[in-house]
């Protein structure tokens, strides 16, 4: 039995329960390699994650700099062999979708997503044999494109999809198939409310990951959540604490790293880091009023969770600690007065600066 509350999946993956708070493994390894979280404490964290809860294990085949793109899937290898029991305490989803070589060549710029049907074969092969999948190591039990591939309807993305995964569907000429298996089910990621309604009609949903915090409210004005909640489509919120902005542990770029990937974001530059930086203090304000007394973050999440029933924040963190506080969060009732101070806080509050930066709004397809 899980300690923290769960929530079925949406789709064919319906059978399946995630805490109300996941575990986002990105920050281990998207940095300077020198920078990466060493393997003892990365294992003790995820443990601690999955052990408190949060048994839904988010990485992305691109989660690596570009020296090392696979990064993030070689240290969870490392981690199932070590501790083989966890393979079947957690829910793995990765994020796909994007030519690897083009990001070894070029970068960030690289990072264009291609659902062309062999593209993602070879990315789920590569994420395969990364994972050691087909030598008895960790399978890939969720799937998604990091980003809308413009190039293609998502009618066209989900069939390709489709035909890669395990599941039992009808083909474009009408005919019961089964996919191939190399992996179970298909996830969503950055979609508009179209987008999402057109992948709906096509093929089993069983998540959709989108930026949601209390300064970013999108998700929530394009009626994203309303329509997901409507269809028991869980929400995998990231960045569920402003980049950061929440913990307090951010009160200039001087508190960040020489390569931290934040010190490109609008968010987060000086002109608007203080700005910013209000409304967490708002949240830290509230947290110490509660009975036990609950750090900013923990609040954060816990209202998330409150306003809405799909929500499933998805932090991330190297520290076992921090982990568990995370997933704690989930186990905190929100009082009524409570929540609508909160609430009122938020829609009050005009945050400062667009999400990433100008060239990633320009380059990347947001709300695809």
């Amino acid at each position: 039995m899980s300690p923290i509350p769960t929530i079925p999946l949406g789709g064919s993956a319906s059978h399946i329960h995630i805490g109300r708070v996941a575990f986002g493994c990105m920050g281990m390894t998207w940095c300077d390699p020198k920078d990466a979280t060493p393997d003892p404490q990365a294992f003790e964290t995820i443990k601690a994650a999955v052990d408190a809860g949060s048994n839904f294990i988010n990485t992305g085949a691109f989660y690596g700099p570009p020296t090392n793109p696979y990064a993030n899937l070689q240290l969870l290898k490392r981690f199932y062999d070590a501790h083989p029991d966890y393979k079947s305490k957690t829910i793995l989803s990765v994020k796909g979708g994007m030519p690897i070589d083009k990001y070894r060549a070029l970068g960030m710029a690289g990072l264009k997503p291609d659902s062309s049907l062999e593209t993602l074969e070879a990315d789920l092969r590569a994420i395969r044999e990364q994972l050691g999948t087909d030598q008895g190591g960790k399978e890939i039990d969720i799937y998604e494109m990091a980003r809308r591939d413009p190039a293609a309807s998502v009618t066209q993305i989900m069939h390709n999809m489709l035909s890669l995964s395990s599941e039992t569907y009808t083909n474009a000429e009408g005919n019961k198939v089964t996919g191939k298996g190399l992996f179970k089910h298909i996830s969503l990621s950055e979609l508009g409310l179209d987008s999402i309604k057109e992948a709906v009609s096509v093929a089993p949903i069983a998540c959709v990951e989108l930026e949601v915090s209390p300064w970013e409210l999108e998700a929530y004005n394009l009626g994203i959540v309303d329509y997901c909640s409507q269809h028991k489509i869980p929400i995998l919120a990231y960045s569920p604490t402003g980049k950061g902005i929440l913990s307090g542990n951010i009160r200039s770029l001087s508190d960040l790293p020489e390569n931290d990937i934040r010190r490109h974001m609008d968010r987060l530059s000086e002109e608007n880091l203080a700005k910013n930086l209000e409304l967490a203090n708002e949240f830290r304000s509230v947290a110490e009023q509660q009975s036990p007394p609950l750090t900013a973050t923990q609040l954060g999440l816990a209202w998330l969770m409150a306003s809405s029933n799909v929500i499933v924040p998805l932090p991330g963190t190297s520290k076992a600690a921090r982990a568990k506080e995370n997933a704690a969060a989930a186990g905190f009732q929100l009082d009524p007065q409570t929540k609508d101070n909160l609430d009122q806080k938020v829609k009050q509050f005009k945050t400062a600066g667009g999400r990433y930066n100008e060239n990633s709004r320009k380059h990347s397809v947001l709300w695809g």
